[in-house]
Parts: C-alpha cells; sequence; structure tokens
C-alpha cells in the first residue's frame, strides 16, 4: 500500500536510488497502534490493504519485559533483509516504520543492543516521514535521547495537520538527531507529492549517496 502511495516521489529518485519496500511481519487487528492506519474489517480488505505493524504497542498487549510484543521478531527479521538483501545505503520509514526506523537507525550507528552482533554498516541517511519516539517502550528508552544524538543524517516530513501522528511529536524525534533536515507541509499523516517535497527529497538524497 506505501509503495503505491509513493509512486510518484519513488519515480522522482529512481536516478538516485533503487527503493526496496519491506512489509511489517505483524498482521495488527483493531485496536492497534499509535500513528497507524487500521482497517474497519478484515473481511472487507485484501491481503494487500491489510495493516502490519512492527509491533504491538503495551496499551495493546501488556508486556514484562519492558519490549513491545513483536519487536524482538521484527528486529530479527530486519536483521535478515540487511544480511540476505543488503547493504543498504539508508532506510525511509513512515509512521510506526518511522519510529522502528529511527531506532535501527542509531542501533547500527551504535552496534549496541540487539545489532551488537550484526555485520551491517550504519546507514548513511535515514528519512522519517510522520515519525515518532516510541517512549512507551521501556527496553528502548536509552536510544534516541537528546543526551546522546544520533549522528546519522536524517530527513523529517511533518505534516502539519496531522492528527494520527501530532506534529510536536514528530518534532520530538527530530530533537534527537544531529542537525536534522525538517520538510513541513500543510498535510496530514502522508508523504505528500508536491514538487516541494520532490525537490527536498532530491537535494537530501545528492548529498548523501
Amino acid at each position: 500500500m506505501f509503495q503505491k502511495r509513493t509512486s510518484a516521489i519513488r519515480k522522482s529518485v529512481d536516478h538516485l536510488a533503487e527503493l526496496v519496500y519491506i512489509t511489517a511481519p505483524h498482521h495488527i487487528k483493531p485496536p492497534t497502534l499509535s500513528g497507524e492506519y487500521v482497517a474497519e474489517s478484515d473481511d472487507d480488505v485484501s491481503e494487500e490493504h491489510k495493516p502490519f505493524g512492527w509491533w504491538y504497542a503495551p496499551r495493546y498487549k501488556p508486556t514484562k519485559d519492558g519490549y513491545f510484543i513483536g519487536y524482538k521478531e521484527s528486529v530479527a527479521y530486519i536483521q535478515q533483509v540487511l544480511k540476505n538483501q543488503g547493504p543498504f545505503d539508508g532506510i525511509l520509514g513512515f509512521s510506526q516504520g518511522a519510529a522502528f526506523a529511527a531506532l535501527l537507525t542509531e542501533l547500527l550507528e551504535n552496534k549496541s543492543h540487539e545489532f551488537s552482533s550484526f555485520d551491517h554498516p550504519p546507514f548513511k541517511f535515514t528519512i522519517l516521514v510522520s515519525g515518532f519516539k516510541p517512549t512507551m517502550q521501556e527496553a528502548t528508552n536509552t536510544l534516541l535521547t537528546t543526551e546522546h544524538k544520533v549522528k546519522t543524517p536524517s530527513l523529517h516530513y511533518i505534516g502539519d495537520l496531522d492528527t494520527l501522528v501530532l506534529p510536536e511529536k514528530m518534532l520530538s524525534l527530530t530533537e534527537v538527531f544531529e542537525n536534522p533536515v525538517i520538510f513541513r507541509h500543510m498535510g496530514g499523516h502522508y508523504l505528500p507529492s508536491t514538487s516541494a517535497s520532490q525537490k527536498a527529497l532530491i537535494s537530501f538524497l545528492s548529498q548523501h549517496v
């Protein structure tokens, strides 16, 4: 679904980058995650349009070890993707995927936590669309802090009319990166395909690929 919604953006950067789309491993049923689209009924949508996520938030399924349900499985899944299809220059994430991408960016940069023994270079850049800090996951609260900012270059898309992930939540995520590039738009929970949005993406990628 995200691949179809970003077709214009994808075409605009064809000369710079090949985008590899990864579907999250967990099929999410309502009630679901902050910042994620929710299908009204599984019976009414195709497999392609069913919502998938990287984890279940604690309010959906309480945890005892401080990790979201499904988070560790998602990390293992991404490790295999990076190993089998990588290396990758960078990562782009949307909504909960942006929160996960931010965590992965720091994990690869610092070679800490789950990625301590995984051989993949740090990303050259990260692009986060409608992203937020997953503060409810206590086990990773030492990551994405203003005390130890992420050095990987970052581009953040923030929709001022987003009601699923509020702009202040997205801005809070930008604060944990050194010198973040911020693109604000008068839209909601999506990656805009306007000329200005495409120019911002092309300019950013041109500096880091």
